[in-house]
């Protein structure tokens, strides 16, 4: 199974906290704490590309889950009769397709 997500347990302090998984848009990386959502920008900021920041450290022993959510409304790019078809488009497409197939996978792994 595919890693879509990772858990840590706050201490209080930690504000910090990485994430493991690839992911194509940066709108596509949740954040909840003890299954609340987060907002960005209002409890936390994307750090670097691998790291989320609370404005705010969680309390102690409250559960913080990042997740990937792709979004699977709109592909990620679209072709036309006559245009060029870029590797770089077709890749986009394959990954997105290949996200929410694994994000289905661990959803339904998870509700059992």
């Amino acid at each position: 199974m595919a890693t879509t997500s990772n858990t840590y347990t706050a201490n209080g302090s930690l504000v910090d906290f990485a994430f493991t998984f690839p992911y194509q848009n940066s709108s596509d990386i949740k954040v909840s704490v003890d299954e609340v959502v987060q907002s960005l920008t209002t409890h936390y900021t994307l750090h670097n590309a691998t790291t989320i920041r609370f404005g705010t450290a969680p309390a102690d022993t409250k559960k913080v889950k990042i997740y990937r959510d792709t979004g699977s409304a709109n592909l990620a790019a679209t072709f036309y009769p006559g245009s060029a078809i870029r590797s770089s488009d077709l890749n986009d497409n394959f990954n997105q397709n290949l996200y929410v197939t694994q994000e289905a996978e661990n959803d339904s792994t998870e509700a059992l």
